[in-house]
């Protein structure tokens, strides 16, 4: 059923990467996190990029450039106007499965790596406190059989609120993904495991960008709107990032995990 690759795959899982502190923590540190753990193959979430608040061109491109090789997305993917045109126009983005089918874009795509293995990512959202989105569970079955027999690694980004929610795609998908992992809520969980049948699972990768914020946006104006209940611009914080990652190493013959660790690099 797989191709012929004997090694280890080691893919390099991040969070939300909110706006130009996250950007610039990528750039910073990715290059060295690949040599340091011998990353074979990089992905993270790109709906918070451009100042928090989807995402463009230019700022993806900030992201490829130093090695993250797909962006996946969430609630924020329209944010950007132009982005509704850009995301046709390269495989290297998915956006939830789920959306609308008039939603231009991709729910999944697979990308090879230098070495040679073929890694598909699958992007879903959630449904809970999450909007009227169509079923995720239905959406990951529909992409599990149109992408190819011979991957040798599959990742579920479930972009959700709820825990219990992304639990349930964990054990939905267990023995089927290499990988369930979920996005959104800017905030790392320690739950990483490997479940029975070798699907590896962690409630939310975490934000990378900065912590001495309410979920990256200056405490100020989040809190204003919090107290007064009243509208308030959210403005993304543009320094001080920490990376949030999840590193998960997987046999390429089964495409189940054989480990899975979390990544921290703190602010510098």
């Amino acid at each position: 059923m797989y191709a012929s690759i004997s090694e280890n795959i080691k893919i390099l899982v991040i969070g939300d990467v909110l706006g130009k502190a996250g950007r610039r923590a990528i750039k910073d540190h990715l290059p060295d996190l690949m040599d340091l753990h011998q990353v074979d193959f990089v992905v993270a979430n790109g709906e918070n990029l451009a100042h928090g608040f989807g995402t463009t061109e230019a700022v993806a491109n900030e992201l490829f450039d130093v090695g993250v090789d797909v962006l996946t997305n969430g609630n924020h993917c329209w944010d950007q106007r132009s982005f509704l045109e850009h995301i046709d126009e390269d495989d290297r983005y998915v956006r939830p499965m789920n959306f609308t089918p008039f939603a231009p874009g991709r729910g999944w795509t697979v990308q090879v790596t230098p070495a040679g293995y073929k890694v598909a990512v699958i992007n879903v959202i959630g449904q809970v406190f999450m909007g009227s989105w169509d079923c995720p569970f239905a959406a990951v079955d529909q992409a599990m059989a149109e992408i190819p027999d011979d991957v040798h690694a599959v990742l579920v980004d479930m972009h959700a609120e709820a825990t219990s929610e992304k639990m349930g795609m964990g054990w939905y998908m267990d023995g089927r993904a290499s990988f369930v992992y979920g996005t959104h809520t800017h905030v790392p969980t320690c739950d990483e495991i490997i479940h029975a049948s070798g699907t590896a699972y962690q409630s939310d990768v975490g934000m990378t960008g900065s912590y001495q914020s309410i979920i990256g946006m200056k405490v100020e104006g989040a809190l204003k709107r919090m107290v007064e209940r009243l509208p308030q611009r959210f403005e993304a914080v543009e320094r001080g990032a920490s990376i949030f990652a999840t590193l998960v190493t997987i046999d390429p013959s089964t495409r189940m995990a054989e480990k899975i660790e979390r990544i921290y690099v703190p602010p510098t």
